[in-house]
């Protein structure tokens, strides 16, 4: 295993879906940047970024601010040393069948400010593969669910 891969329902780099805030930054230090943004009157989100890691850590409080979901902005990491950001949809599409991810669902999530932004979602694996101009430019996942409500939480 390669120590910039991306292990789907479990995490990266060592750090751990579950983990709280303090414990990812005794791993990786301080984050370069942290934001907070409410998503409704009871929820709220923190999220790390480290900026020269391409990578960010997003804590929400309906999990008790357990780490949540990690967004993957940098080629450098990879799931099964092939889905990595700068990956073509069409060399995606090509091989998809062999990784088992079950069905994907798409989306497209266009704006005037990104008109090319699609989104390819696989629930049963909790990963958002984001595309821009037909590569990906995010990766986003999260901890498996062992239903709809319950997170399965590494130890």
């Amino acid at each position: 295993m390669n120590k910039n891969d991306i292990i789907l329902g479990e995490g990266i780099l060592g750090i751990k879906f579950g983990m709280l805030r303090d414990e990812v930054e005794e791993v990786l230090g301080k984050a370069a940047d942290v934001k907070q943004y409410s998503l409704s009157p009871e929820e709220a989100s923190l999220t790390l970024f480290y900026y020269e890691r391409g990578l960010s850590f997003t804590f929400e409080s309906i999990d008790q601010y357990r780490l949540s979901y990690i967004s993957v902005l940098d080629e450098r990491y990879s799931i099964f040393q092939f889905i990595k950001v700068g990956l073509s949809r069409k060399m995606l599409m090509a091989e998809l069948a062999d990784f088992q991810f079950g069905e994907p669902e798409f989306k497209d999530v266009g704006s005037e400010e990104f008109p090319t932004h699609e989104l390819i979602f696989f629930p049963n694996e909790n990963l958002h593969l984001w595309l821009d101009n037909n590569q990906i430019s995010e990766i986003q996942f999260g901890p498996f669910f062992e239903d709809f409500k319950t997170i399965v939480w590494e130890d």
